[in-house]
């Protein structure tokens, strides 16, 4: 062999196992850091279902939504109270109906025009929410606005932890349902959990 060449693949051989060495190592890096992003997603969706005094269904809706940031900071408070802005013993399952149909963001934190309080109409608790895992981890909330309840034009709907006031988790608006005062409707909002 030429003795020029001896130093270049000695050298050339100690690089090989160098690399051979630190590969593993990389490749424990990178899993690291693809491991180190996962985390909790939240999607949320609505559905709607509008029904006369017989009982025929008058109008459907159902919509993906909005999760807003002081929904994702109630949801982190619920695991480690961290300060005094959200009440973290305090469940969102009231769900609450409005007339604005102003686009969804997430710095909201109340609906644009919640109907007002008064004889007919009040959020409405669902104090029996179930959390399923048959297809995915959903918690499912679902309340009914009966006749007189809610009466009007309804253009958005959100989920709160308070019977007044309190903190939104969740906002979305929709095209005009058209409540009579006779009409039902029901209103099922479905959160579901997924590692990200």
């Amino acid at each position: 062999m030429n003795r020029r060449l001896v130093p270049i693949v000695a050298a050339a051989g100690i690089s090989m196992i160098v690399i051979g060495f630190a590969l593993p190592a990389i490749a424990s890096i990178v899993a690291g850091g693809r491991q180190a992003t996962e985390g909790l997603g939240l999607r949320g969706n609505v559905d709607m279902i509008l029904y006369d005094q017989s009982g025929n269904v008058k109008d459907e809706r159902h919509i993906d939504n909005l999760i807003v940031s002081a929904g994702v900071e109630g949801v982190a408070s619920r695991i480690a109270p961290h300060d005094g802005s959200v009440n973290p013993t305090a469940p969102y399952n009231y769900i609450a109906l409005g007339t604005s149909n102003t686009a969804v963001d997430a710095s909201q934190t109340a609906l644009s025009a919640e109907l007002t309080t008064g004889a007919n109409y009040a959020r409405i608790q669902d104090g029996t929410a179930i959390y399923s895992t048959a297809s995915g981890n959903k918690l499912i909330l679902s309340v009914t606005f009966g006749p007189g309840q809610a009466t009007g034009t309804l253009r958005e709907s959100g989920i709160f932890n308070s019977a007044t006031g309190g903190n939104m988790l969740a906002r979305q608006t929709f095209a005009d349902i058209q409540k009579a005062a006779g009409d039902t409707l029901t209103v099922t909002w479905t959160i579901t959990l997924s590692p990200t």
